[in-house]
């Protein structure tokens, strides 16, 4: 989320050593480190495990997704976003002016019972490609009639195949995070797409900056995290609510990701900073694990320096995401409960 941008290559992590929230005193875990799995480009801003366990999957800026094998092997090429992407002159570049030719994969997700992996590309929308790899295809680059600006985070019910996903604005790209702040900009959408009707429907509009967004284990409601905003909105799927929705929770910070882990519970990323590189007021995390009800858990420490994007947490290990960083950190966590 919120990645290639300029305005944040200043920013820096300001880390806590005790948080308070209205709530009352909540604890600050320290992550273990494990390792460090280096890439070669930056980026790794979203990460993503398929059925079989293989992975982490990411995403990075030169517009490969790319699969780790093992410590010998490495990452190696599982698919690309661009049929018009030229191998001489994307690989190993992050030159923001050659996103658009190269791509730039952001959200990213298996569905489990296909095995293909859907994708949020900031500049080609939402895509699809096979369990294989290879070229993705397009599904959807505008909604309404209106087009997509940065097709950002998404995430997917294991149970009826439904994809979901978010725009970030329809009026400003990936690399016009400044002035989308100063236009406080809210054209943010959240779409449902159907795999098998090929339907895309807006389910909600008017958002702040849809950073991520994540579906409940239940699939009774879905979490959207609004940068511009800081905030996290909880819209309804089900029940006496469906289709309405509320602020959750609201923030010093600028959320980033949000994902579920296997308890049900929520992982919130922070790009922990302000737009001009410096650190906010009170000192934030920059990750915290929430209820469904907006309950803070907990929030982590990491040695990891850089501006955080996505916490995942998979098989008792969270792995780091990032819009910069040339690597994706992997830390243990102190209990299966904290998973």
């Amino acid at each position: 989320m919120l990645a290639m941008l300029p305005v944040f290559l200043s920013i820096l992590l300001c880390f806590p050593t005790l948080m308070l929230h209205s709530n009352g005193e909540y604890v600050t875990q320290e992550a273990q480190f494990l390792e460090r799995l280096h890439l070669p480009a930056a980026g790794p801003e979203s990460i993503a495990f398929d059925a079989a366990g293989g992975g982490p999957y990411t995403g990075i800026s030169d517009g490969r997704i790319l699969k780790y094998v093992n410590a010998s092997v490495g990452f190696l090429e599982f698919a690309i976003t661009s049929p018009n992407r030229s191998k001489e002159l994307c690989v190993g570049n992050g030159d923001v002016a050659l996103d658009y030719i190269c791509g730039r994969p952001f959200g990213l997700g298996f569905h489990d019972q296909t095995g293909d992996l859907y994708i949020s590309d900031a500049y080609h929308g939402l895509m699809v490609v096979g369990p294989n790899g290879g070229v993705a295809t397009q599904l959807a680059n505008a909604a309404d009639g209106v087009p997509f600006g940065f097709t950002n985070a998404l995430d997917i019910d294991t149970n009826t195949g439904m994809v979901y996903f978010v725009d970030y604005s329809s009026q400003f790209s990936v690399n016009e995070f400044s002035a989308s702040l100063q236009a406080h900009d809210m054209t943010g959408r959240l779409m449902k797409y159907n795999p098998e009707s090929k339907e895309l429907k807006v389910l909600l509009g008017g958002l702040g900056g849809a950073a991520g967004m994540a579906l409940s284990k239940d699939g009774s409601f879905i979490l959207i995290t609004e940068a511009i905003t800081k905030r996290i909105r909880k819209f309804w799927m089900e029940g006496p609510k469906a289709t309405t929705w509320e602020i959750l929770k609201e923030f010093t910070g600028r959320p980033a990701n949000i994902k579920r882990n296997a308890d049900g519970e929520f992982w919130v990323a922070f790009l922990v900073g302000d737009e001009t590189g410096g650190c906010p007021s009170q000192q934030q995390s920059p990750g915290l694990r929430i209820t469904g009800d907006g309950m803070i858990l907990e929030a982590i420490s990491l040695d990891t320096r850089g501006s955080i994007s996505e916490v995942a947490v998979y098989d008792g290990k969270m792995y780091i995401g990032s819009p910069y960083l040339h690597f994706v950190d992997v830390y243990a966590w102190p209990s299966k409960s904290h998973q």
